[in-house]
């Protein structure tokens, strides 16, 4: 069994929306261009994927958002360009099932998707004032669904954390260097940086109280490199 782990920061493009969605309370009437960036893992050998970008959107909700991506950006291109085909990804890690996030889930047929028991069930039913942030074709497929309940290793190196408050099932990455550094992939937990900085909530909720406590868990973890799901100023890293 390897000791190595590394990370890389993918990139499927942007697209546009509220920025109020991202942060509650403010930005109202803007238009962000959020970034989409799913995150590579390799550890004990296994390709993780976490998150997996907005793919191509159904013309419902195309209408209300535009999708960006410059030459060479999407994650099927970002792979190819890394020598990796998307049956050669063992493992995908769904942060929650808004379509943004599992978009392009249907490339990884030979993976496992690790995904939080209460966000599989809440996907399917979602309350009304969420109904429309899941696309049912996005992620009810015939594929390996692991339902995780809370708290979970799935390597030595890689722990999936329940962070719930944006959905009720939504969980945050957390990869452990060699070096002691932890590179914490945020998911909507904490769609920009000042949501950690500042304890700023996501714009978009299912619970505020409960998306309080996950921003103030992620704060907590010692020698961290945050990943913030919809940041435009971060869309590179490669460690170690």
């Amino acid at each position: 069994m390897s000791n190595e782990v590394g990370v890389r920061l993918l990139l499927d493009g942007r697209f546009t929306l509220p920025k109020a969605f991202l942060v509650y309370g403010k930005y109202f009437g803007e238009v962000y261009e959020a970034a989409l960036k799913p995150l590579l893992i390799i550890s004990e050998g296994e390709k993780i994927l976490v998150d997996t970008g907005i793919g191509q959107l159904p013309e419902k909700h195309a209408r209300f958002h535009k999708i960006i991506r410059k030459p060479g950006e999407g994650l099927e291109a970002q792979l190819k360009a890394l020598g990796i085909r998307p049956e050669e990804i063992d493992i995908v890690v769904n942060t929650h099932l808004h379509f943004d996030h599992c978009g392009n889930n249907a490339l990884f047929r030979n993976a496992k998707f690790y995904v939080q028991v209460g966000e599989l069930r809440y996907a399917y039913a979602p309350d009304r004032f969420m109904k429309n942030a899941y696309v049912r074709e996005f992620f009810d497929l015939e594929v390996d669904y692991v339902p995780v309940r809370g708290r979970y290793k799935l390597t030595e190196h890689v722990t999936l954390i329940p962070t719930p408050g944006h959905t009720p099932g939504h969980q945050s990455v957390v990869v452990e260097l060699p070096d002691g550094r932890n590179v914490v992939y945020c998911g909507d937990a904490a769609t920009l940086r000042e949501c950690i900085e500042r304890r700023n909530i996501p714009g978009v909720l299912w619970r505020s109280d409960a998306a309080l406590r996950s921003i103030d868990k992620l704060r907590a973890i010692k020698n961290a490199i945050y990943v913030y799901a919809h940041d435009n100023e971060q869309l590179e890293l490669v460690l170690p």
